[in-house]
């Protein structure tokens, strides 16, 4: 969704609020894809501060649909997010809060204001690298790939320590030798 704020530029003090949604989107986040939606409308707040800077403020409820990160099964997620800009659009920069460094801006082209964009870079910021559907996920079977959460399976789930494989070899080895002390009596 794209919201047109040139109106409110052109007087300082002036305000302007526009209703806004974000329909549901699938994005990439750490290697995942994940589902968003906004569950709700939501009202952003535009005013102009000063010559070409405006104050951006808006309170979307964002839901996050994504796999869990050791058994693959959805998990979903709400977060709050409270946005809160102060935006220079001469020079496409935007300021978080007063003692922050300007970071440049993605969302805003001329005098429009892409709002799906403006709630991923801050959703972004929020989420979790990894997620887990409960706290004891027991994931998938590294052979065969069955969700131990749901069932069992009857694969070698003992994982060798590389650092001994030499001794594995020498197992081997050994094992393998024909043994000749029988055949000498």
């Amino acid at each position: 969704m794209n919201v047109d704020f040139s109106e409110v530029l052109t007087a300082s003090g002036r305000k302007m609020s526009v209703e806004a949604s974000m329909s549901n989107m699938k994005e990439r986040f750490c290697g995942e894809e994940i589902l968003i939606s906004v569950t709700e409308p939501f009202v952003i707040d535009i005013e102009c501060v000063d010559k070409n800077i405006i104050e951006l403020i808006c309170k979307p409820t964002v839901k996050v649909v994504r796999p869990c990160s050791r058994c693959l099964a959805d998990v979903s997620g709400e977060y709050r997010l409270n946005i809160r800009r102060r935006i220079d659009i001469t020079a496409n920069k935007v300021y978080v809060d007063d003692t922050s460094e300007p970071d440049d801006i993605s969302y805003i082209e001329d005098c429009n204001l892409d709002v799906d964009r403006l709630i991923l870079d801050e959703l972004f910021t929020l989420l979790p690298m990894n997620v887990l559907c409960k706290e004891d996920c027991k994931g998938i079977c590294k052979v065969c790939g069955t969700n131990l959460n749901m069932s069992t399976c009857e694969c070698d789930q003992t994982v060798p320590d590389p650092r001994m494989a030499v001794f594995g070899d020498i197992f081997k080895q050994i094992n393998s030798t024909p043994d000749l002390s029988q055949d000498e009596q």
